[in-house]
């Protein structure tokens, strides 16, 4: 039980998720992270095992996962996973507030959490300030830090790097993280007694996909952009909802394009998403204590219609009660009940996409023999549609080449793409069924 047999194992075949959780969950510290985030052993191994068997790209037993989170069945076809209440909510404070990709109610919860000293500090993701086009983990103490942090990163960050620091560390932490770091976050706890008992809660992200490390990069040079000219990167930056925005280092803001970030997103899923991330199941981290993603207030009719720039959050356990009661009840945010009939439309499609796709991915693969990870549960049998999808997405990866990299970028980022996005934008009036809310 080494590196190696991670290497051999995960690494090799593709199955990576580049979480960072081997990198922090490591007690001596003998993981590193290569340039692509890949691990890479640059210490001596002492054969501990724990590499193997907190790493979630492999395998992860959710239905164990689920009975020692939630004491419940894990159910392959739920869209939420287990949820006992949904809420919108966003931060109080206004500056706050603007600091958000949303709601910034992640924010204004760590912030409530520090200021109050329920936890000393939060494992985030920011942007290296030597280097704005690179994201890392960082084990965030004061509210600056957690500010900091503010606004979502699209691209592969193996922030649980963090949690090094966090073993060096007295007292609780709070951890935000992906699907596939909440996992393995889980499964490290599991195996690691004394670091679950710093782990005071666990914060998840919805996640559809996430972007290759170097997408940052891609962009800039399409933009005829120097990377060294820039002293922040953003890829919901701007005035709400947001776009990939980039700060000079005179401090001018630059927005990059004059489509929808979504449409750029959705795109760039196809060309540089992260191949690990078609064969995983969970797309709302669905054994998180709080899981978070977009509200999107337009998709509704009447009440909440009108709660704009706000988060959507699925609460799943006692202790993402007590947390989200006690932050309301300070005043730190404000919270808004969503019944079970009114949930967001866009967020079930979106699951019911990744899911659904994953399940006729790996089908597939696992038939023609090639790895896949093992989660322990049957395999749902994908649908005809499951299967398209998954066809469609199969000639969408022979994109993946330099060159026509280069030119979707060249094409999605400037103002020949406005008449693309109308297109789209009909495509989802007449088929994706959003405003049923």
């Amino acid at each position: 039980m080494n590196f190696e047999v991670l290497y051999s194992k995960v690494i090799e075949p593709g199955l990576c998720s580049r979480c960072g959780i081997c990198v922090g969950g490591c007690p001596v510290a003998a993981i590193g992270l290569r340039y692509d985030n890949y691990p890479e052993l640059i210490d001596k191994c002492t054969n501990c095992g724990i590499c193997i068997r907190c790493c979630p790209g492999a395998e992860v037993d959710l239905p164990l996962l689920s009975r020692q989170v939630f004491n419940g069945n894990y159910v392959p076809d739920d869209l939420q996973g287990h949820v006992e209440k949904m809420f919108v909510g966003h931060a109080t404070d206004g500056q706050i507030r603007a600091t958000g990709t949303s709601g910034a109610l992640i924010t204004g919860l760590l912030l409530y959490l520090l200021k109050n000293k329920i936890i000393d500090g939060a494992v985030v993701t920011v942007f290296d300030h030597d280097d704005p086009c690179k994201t890392k983990g960082l084990l965030a103490t004061t509210s600056e830090e957690i500010i900091d942090a503010a606004k979502s990163k699209y691209c592969i960050s193996s922030s649980m790097e963090a949690l090094q620091t966090v073993r060096k560390k007295k007292g609780r932490f709070a951890v935000v993280g992906l699907p596939c770091q909440v996992q393995g976050l889980r499964k490290l706890m599991a195996c690691d007694p004394l670091l679950e008992k710093k782990i005071f809660c666990v914060l998840g992200l919805y996640c559809h996909c996430i972007l290759e490390p170097f997408i940052q990069r891609d962009i800039l040079k399409s933009k005829g952009i120097n990377a060294s000219d820039i002293m922040r990167f953003d890829f919901r930056g701007g005035r709400w909802p947001g776009g990939f925005h980039v700060v000079n280092k005179e401090g001018r803001g630059i927005l990059l394009h004059t489509t929808l970030y979504t449409t750029i997103l959705n795109v760039l899923f196809k060309i540089y998403g992260a191949l690990r991330c078609f064969v995983c199941v969970d797309a709302l981290a669905e054994f998180a204590d709080l899981s978070f993603g977009d509200f999107w207030a337009q998709d509704y009719r009447e009440d909440f219609s009108k709660l704009v720039q706000c988060t959507l959050v699925s609460q799943r356990t006692e202790k993402g009660k007590k947390i989200l009661q006690q932050a309301e009840e300070a005043m730190e945010i404000k919270l808004y009940s969503l019944p079970p009939d009114r949930y967001s439309e866009r967020t079930a499609n979106m699951a019911n996409r990744k899911k659904t796709r994953a399940f006729a991915r790996i089908s597939r693969l696992k038939k023609n023999g090639q790895p896949v990870p093992e989660y322990h549960f049957p395999l749902i049998p994908p649908t005809r549609k499951a299967k398209r999808k998954e066809r469609m997405l199969r000639l969408e990866l022979l994109l993946r080449g330099s060159l026509s990299r280069k030119i979707l970028l060249k094409f999605i980022f400037s103002r020949a793409a406005n008449g693309f996005e109308r297109v789209n934008l009909c495509r989802k009036k007449m088929f994706c069924n959003y405003q049923n809310n």
